[in-house]
């Protein structure tokens, strides 16, 4: 953090069947809160310039990225399941590669994902 980069982690939970993308996720979402309303306000453009109505296909997922978008999303277009997860995919890559920049990377560590 001290270094311009943000560190987020999720580690998968075998019991709870917790998914590790939305531990990390919701920790993103916490360092961005955290960083204040330029940063919330900076996150949420670069979200909605990339991935703009699609944004419902992760908000449905990662309900803590309300935290940053502030206001109500659309709900996902029902798809038939393999066109579903096709469309997750390559959504939340955009995503990704929209909040993770030059200026402001993100290391992303996810744990366990064998269980």
């Amino acid at each position: 953090e001290e270094t311009g980069v943000c560190f987020i982690s999720g580690k998968f939970d075998q019991l709870h069947q917790a998914g590790p993308l939305n531990a990390a996720l919701t920790e993103y979402c916490n360092y961005i809160v955290e960083k204040g309303p330029q940063h919330i306000l900076d996150a949420k453009k670069a979200i909605i310039k990339e991935i703009n109505s699609d944004v419902g296909v992760l908000t449905a997922v990662f309900p803590c990225l309300h935290n940053i978008l502030r206001e109500p999303t659309a709900s996902p277009e029902k798809v038939a399941s393999m066109e579903a997860q096709n469309r997750f995919k390559f959504i939340f890559q955009t995503f990704f590669r929209a909040i993770s920049t030059s200026s402001n990377p993100i290391i992303l560590f996810l744990d366990d994902l064998q269980w």
